[in-house]
C-alpha cells in the first residue's frame, strides 16, 4: 500500500538545503560572468569612446603630474599629438 503520509522528503528540509545550493551556484554563475567581462573590457565603454589621441593625450597629463616628464617634454609630445590628430 502507498503510504499516505511520506513526503517524499519535501518535509524533512531537504527542499531547504538544495535552495541554498541553487542560489549558491546561481550567485557564484554571475559572479564568474561578470568577472570575465571585466577583465576582457566589455565594461570599458566610456574609455572606448575616446579616440586614441585623447587616450594619448590623457596619459601624457598623467605623467606630468606624476612628474615622469618635464614641462617641456609634455608640451613638444602634445604638439606632436595634435599635429597627427589634424591630420
Amino acid at each position: 500500500m502507498h503510504d499516505w503520509n511520506n513526503n517524499y522528503g519535501h518535509g524533512d528540509g531537504s527542499h531547504i538545503f538544495m535552495m541554498v545550493i541553487m542560489i549558491a551556484v546561481i550567485t557564484l554563475f554571475v559572479w564568474a560572468l561578470i568577472t570575465f567581462a571585466r577583465r576582457n573590457g566589455v565594461f570599458s565603454a566610456a574609455t572606448s569612446a575616446e579616440s586614441p589621441a585623447q587616450s594619448a593625450q590623457s596619459i601624457l597629463n598623467d605623467r606630468l603630474a606624476r612628474g615622469e616628464i618635464s614641462e617641456d617634454e609634455f608640451k613638444s609630445r602634445s604638439a606632436a599629438l595634435k599635429s597627427i590628430s589634424i591630420k
